[in-house]
């Protein structure tokens, strides 16, 4: 694809424009144009990604928890937004309660589900069918739907009795 300005060279960033909340325009341009309309391109990590990311979720009924701190390392939870890593391997546990909600919204899981070896694929598969079915217990047990959490549960033994 070419710059939609200059009409010479290949576009390198791509843009759209919100105009007016309900009309978007996008725009296709090299990184000289883009630079004589003042758009800059900043290359940025992974870590750098998600410190933003935490960052902007942290909400104003939050700010006192940004003084928690690990209790190893002395990291603070405002430092581990800025920097989007943990200072510590304890850091996971000191945080965890302030990071998974947040996890939880970003990503919908706080559970990777992606691709996986196929060796041993059905074990697997029974293992996310488990807690599956756990997750689907807790939320009949917060129900108080406690015929259905007692077919979960039983449901849960003989799978796991039969692994």
């Amino acid at each position: 694809m070419e710059c939609d300005n200059c009409h010479n060279a290949p576009a390198k960033i791509h843009m759209t424009e919100i105009i007016n909340e309900n009309e978007k325009r996008e725009r296709h341009l090299c990184e000289k144009c883009a630079e004589k309309l003042g758009l800059t391109v900043k290359n940025f990590s992974i870590s750098e990604l998600l410190a933003g990311i935490a960052a902007g979720q942290l909400s104003q009924k939050d700010g006192d928890v940004a003084d928690v701190a690990c209790p190893s390392c002395g990291m603070t939870f405002a430092e581990f937004q800025g920097s989007g890593r943990f200072g510590c391997a304890e850091g996971y546990e000191t945080f965890e309660d302030l990071v998974l909600p947040r996890l939880e919204r970003f990503h919908d899981s706080t559970r990777h589900v992606g691709k996986s070896p196929r060796t041993g694929e059905s074990a697997r598969s029974q293992a996310g069918y488990v807690r599956s079915l756990r997750a689907q217990l807790k939320e009949a047990v917060s129900q108080e739907a406690y015929e259905r959490a007692a077919k979960l549960r039983d449901e849960i033994r003989k799978l796991e009795e039969t692994a």
